[in-house]
């Protein structure tokens, strides 16, 4: 009778099972659409280290990451860093008002699909992609001390990859 019940359940929600992501395993791909209706896939920036996050609105640490990882964009971006910023509320305002404000790419997930695909708990869910694909870090929650981590990490594989695009020139 239990496992009818759990059938059911899955059928009625539509749900299948989560993938999670898990520090050393491929980072699970997924397309959103950006504040300005661009369809992104996160596959779209292997050969560049990725740091996405996932925030609200509503969420007061979420902000305040946010304008620690823009400025983190702006210091190693050039250097192969991309930021993508997912947004999980229902309507876009946020989404498009943080795209503006941080100079960020931020992607919404409306239907909060990719946000069940990574088991989202608490927020902000932030991780360090590398330039295969590759979790490199996952962190829950969010303190300001966190950027300075970030940056010493990101430096760190940023120069991973500072040769492979050395060679390319």
């Amino acid at each position: 009778m239990r496992a009818l019940l759990a059938v059911a359940t899955l059928l009625i929600s539509g749900s299948l099972p989560a993938v999670t992501a898990v520090t050393g395993e491929p980072a699970p791909d997924f397309a959103l659409r950006t504040a300005s209706g661009e369809k992104v896939r996160l596959s779209e920036f292997r050969g560049e280290v990725v740091l996405l996050t996932f925030w609200a609105d509503w969420c007061g640490r979420c902000n305040d990451q946010l304008h620690d990882l823009a400025a983190l964009q702006a210091r190693y971006g050039a250097r192969g860093l991309r930021v993508l910023a997912v947004n999980i509320d229902r309507h876009s305002d946020a989404a498009r008002e943080a795209a503006v404000r941080h100079a960020l790419l931020v992607l919404h997930d409306q239907d909060q699909e990719v946000a069940r695909q990574y088991q989202l708990g608490d927020l902000p869910l932030t991780m360090v992609v590398d330039q295969h694909g590759m979790v490199r870090q996952l962190d829950t929650r969010y303190r300001p001390k966190e950027a300075a981590r970030y940056a010493a990490q990101l430096a760190g594989l940023l120069d991973e990859i500072l040769p492979q695009t050395a060679a390319r020139n």
